[in-house]
């Protein structure tokens, strides 16, 4: 068989298992605790090397413990007789932290995605699924990438839990890894002439599953095959990058690749599809349980040969004699015991599961144990963390930034690791400086220091300076045009630097990070209005960005929810940043918002409600959704739609336009409450009959019960027991007329029922910048009635005793100014 010509542009990629160190707690050095006993006089000694403790007793019992991977994960890690025990010794659990947990993954290139630390607990997740979310589909292929995911995700009516007890319901089989890409061909045996022919003119994706590989066309294509498991498969290199598989006893097919990584990873799926043939074939030989190459399970041992480094396994040798003198090689976990001493020295361990205790005798005897050089592993966390009572079960924003770096020293040539931190806080954009810091620093130096350093370093930030705001006071603050006030600076000292972090304080829980609605405008134009509809009204939307990174699709996504929250609450619960075909368990969730990558999610519209295309720029609705009558709100969309490009094409920034979204947000909310105020009653009437379709599909989602509730809340607890005053300052913005008797009415309320400073506050909170400020109220200063004009001047006044109110009238126009002093000094001579 002859082979089409190829062009080669070889990249590598492959996880570097890092050893493990001697683990500290959370104040960074290592916890020791000792009880002693004395008794009478006797001395004993016990020689180590330098990794290990030296202990001299006096007829004393001593049990000493120094905290370290191996000691935190395994209750075997210690060793006991029966005159003492040894304990680990953790940080206080109770006490608030910044971040609650750091994970760590890396990909291997036999088992996948794999999750290789949790720290300082187990987080109590599906570990397979957390090294998916860390190592997103195509990170081979990038020098980084970041991703979003949530933890501890709100689910009272049981959506997620329904999809986890129904084992039935039929999904498609977990792929197992990235998928890459290549040319496929067929041999022609009827015509010996044409050889290969290509079967499509486009490279097909290749998905690996446990047991079979997928090959299908992106896009338009309808070309799709598999390669299954048969006792005729095989398959032959016939020159570099170009390999036939034989898919049946009479099919064979070409595939060609543009480097050796891809090609490698294909030939070693196929041999394990092979050895897994055969091993079946043996069992049913010999009538023996057939074996199974491990896939991606993301937990449980390793194996036992290190695919990515060529280091030895380690081996720890203990020798103990009766007289109480112990000697031990470097990283070793030993015990000593004698009549009446025992001394219990843990010290860092390089084994990948904990190692098994030395347990003394009187007379001599010399234990070796041979185990695989990598590091602790989550697995080994999970008995003791799987049911930690100090597990953070409050919501998680999980930010993860994965590096592939190039290593010619491994097998693969180059080392892919992820490392995730998971905090309460929801402006997580401020940790990415720190993380790629100790990234890089773990590459250098593979130990499970680096993670407790910055755990450690993250959590030393005090957050009781940091002001803690109420929805009240965010607002104020998100209408002033001073960003300095929008942020808290502080310093966080890492890697002995002190490197400046500023802290938003106007953050609502559903706004995530800093991504950007403008570059979401930008990306799909008027077709925006098509997301922030199916957003309002519950729909199910995926964001695919196919040959995207996973950061630029996460954006899209979190921008996306941003535009209506607030006002609304609750969209994060539905939100999930990134996602793949390893977790479908989001698609029982009612109008939830994700973001993909793979294009096989375009292909199932039984899925999506609206898709948005990354690639293109195009919002697709599902053709089962899709009616011959458009909707009336269109060209009141539009009209909104030419105010935000407007103001884009005048260069205002990402506040001004996320700003321009919320409020059309809460124009809508209004209406459906019958809350908003118009120019008259004709504007009102037709206003509501273009919206109404809209307000009745946001009326039957879980977002309108819950602004209810948190409005019924909010009344409750109001400093300003008037709830007619936000009613009345929009009819003093809004109505064309408003009779003079009401004017007065409405500036009488106003001094009645505001009083105090948390009054003030609340009531400055209905008067953002953005609508004017306080212009709507201090216009009364020119009314034709003098009633009017002196009850505005005692309301500017009243408000100008507070220090949020001085503010607001030191921002007030100059005419206004003047007009507002020159009535103070009237009001002061009558």
């Amino acid at each position: 068989m002859s082979t089409p010509n190829t062009n080669t542009s070889p990249t590598a990629t492959t996880p570097l298992s890092g050893s493990s160190a001697s683990l500290p707690l959370a104040n960074g050095a290592p916890t020791t605790t000792t009880t002693t006993t004395t008794n009478t006089t006797s001395n004993n000694t016990a020689s180590t090397s330098p990794s290990s403790t030296n202990a001299t007793t006096t007829n004393t019992t001593t049990t000493t413990a120094t905290t370290t991977a191996a000691a935190l994960t395994s209750p075997s890690s210690s060793s006991s007789s029966s005159s003492s025990s040894t304990s680990t010794v953790l940080a206080n659990p109770n006490a608030r932290k910044n971040i609650e947990y750091i994970l760590l993954a890396e990909f291997d290139i036999d088992v996948g995605s794999k999750l290789k630390y949790q720290y300082p607990f187990n987080t109590g997740e599906d570990e397979a699924l957390l090294a998916e979310f860390m190592l997103p589909d195509g990170s081979h292929k990038r020098n980084d990438d970041w991703t979003v995911f949530f933890l501890n995700r709100p689910d009272p009516e049981g959506h997620l839990t329904k999809t986890k007890k129904q084992p039935t319901k039929p999904k498609p089989e977990k792929p197992i890894g990235n998928s890459i890409e290549a040319f496929i061909y067929s041999f022609s045996e009827s015509d010996e002439e044409k050889g290969w022919v290509m079967l499509d003119s486009d490279k097909l994706v290749v998905q690996f599953y446990q047991n079979h590989i997928h090959i299908y066309g992106k896009g338009n294509s309808k070309y799709s095959t598999k390669i299954e498991k048969h006792p005729d498969l095989e398959f032959t290199q016939l020159e570099p990058l170009f390999d036939c598989v034989l898919v049946d006893s009479t099919t064979a097919l070409g595939v060609r690749f543009l480097d050796t990584t891809e090609e490698d990873i294909f030939l070693n799926h196929l041999s394990r599809m092979i050895t897994e043939i055969q091993s079946e074939k043996k069992s049913d030989t010999e009538g023996s349980p057939p074996t199974s190459t491990p896939a991606n399970t993301g937990s449980g041992s390793p194996p036992t040969s290190n695919n990515n480094s060529n280091s030895p396994p380690s081996t720890t040798t203990t020798t103990t004699d009766n007289t109480g003198t112990t000697q031990v090689s470097p990283n070793t976990t030993t015990a000593t015991s004698t009549n009446n001493t025992t001394t219990t020295t843990i010290t860092a361990s390089t084994t990948d599961s904990p190692p098994s205790p030395s347990s003394s005798t009187p007379n001599t005897a010399t234990t070796t144990t041979t185990t695989a050089d990598t590091s602790l592993t989550t697995s080994q966390q999970t008995n003791n963390n799987n049911n930690n009572p100090n597990k953070c079960k409050d919501f998680l924003y999980c930010l993860n930034f994965m590096n592939n770096q190039k290593d010619d020293t491994v097998r693969r040539g180059a080392v892919v690791k992820s490392l995730a931190i998971c905090t309460t806080h929801p402006f997580i954009h401020v940790l990415k400086p720190f993380m790629v810091l100790a990234m890089q620093k773990y590459f250098n130096s593979p130990s499970m220091d680096v993670i407790v350093e910055l755990y450690n370093s993250l959590n030393s930030l005090d957050m009781s300076s940091v002001p803690q705001l109420n929805d009240i006071q965010k607002h104020i603050l998100r209408a002033s045009p001073d960003r300095n006030k929008h942020t808290h600076a502080t310093t966080i000292t890492y890697l002995g630097n002190k490197m400046p972090v500023y802290i938003p304080i106007t953050h609502f829980p559903d706004e995530v990070g800093d991504y950007k609605v403008i570059t979401l405008v930008q990306k799909f134009g008027n077709d925006i209005m098509k997301i922030f509809n199916g957003i309002l009204s519950q729909k199910r939307i995926i964001f695919l960005g196919y040959g995207c990174s996973a950061d630029e699709v996460c954006n899209y996504v979190l921008a996306a929810c941003s535009m209506v929250c607030p006002p609304l609450k609750g969209i994060r619960e539905r939100c999930f940043p990134y996602t793949n075909l390893c977790y479908l368990d989001f698609l029982s969730v009612p109008g939830y918002i994700t973001g993909v990558t793979n294009p096989m999610f375009e292909e199932h519209p039984e899925w999506w409600d609206i898709l948005c295309n990354i690639g293109t720029g195009k919002v697709i609705i599902n053709p089962n959704l899709v009616t011959e009558v458009p909707d009336k709100f269109v060209s009141y969309d539009n009209d909104f739609m030419n105010e935000v490009n407007y103001n884009i094409s005048l260069h205002y920034g990402e506040d001004k336009i996320k700003s321009l979204f919320q409020e059309y947000t809460q124009h809508i909310v209004d209406m459906a409450l019958d809350e908003e105020e118009f120019l008259d009653e004709q504007s009102r009437q037709q206003a509501l009959d273009i919206n109404r379709q809209r307000i009745e599909a946001w009326t039957r989602t879980k977002t309108f019960t819950t602004y209810l509730n948190d409005k019924d809340n909010g009344k409750r607890t109001s400093a300003i027991r008037d709830h007619t005053i936000l009613r009345s300052i929009r009819k003093l913005r809004k109505r064309k007329h408003v009779p003079e008797k009401e004017v007065l009415k409405i500036y009488e309320s106003f001094l009645t029922s505001i009083k105090t400073e948390e009054q003030v506050t609340e009531f400055l909170s209905y008067l953002p910048k953005s609508h004017g400020g306080l212009f709507p109220v201090a216009v009364g200063l020119f009314h034709t009635s003098k009633e009017v004009r002196n009850a505005t001047c005692e309301l500017l006044r009243r408000l100008d005793k507070f220090q949020s109110g001085n503010a607001f009238i030191s921002g007030l126009e100059p005419f206004l100014k003047t007009s507002y002093e020159r009535n103070i000094k009237l009001l002061g001579n009558n």
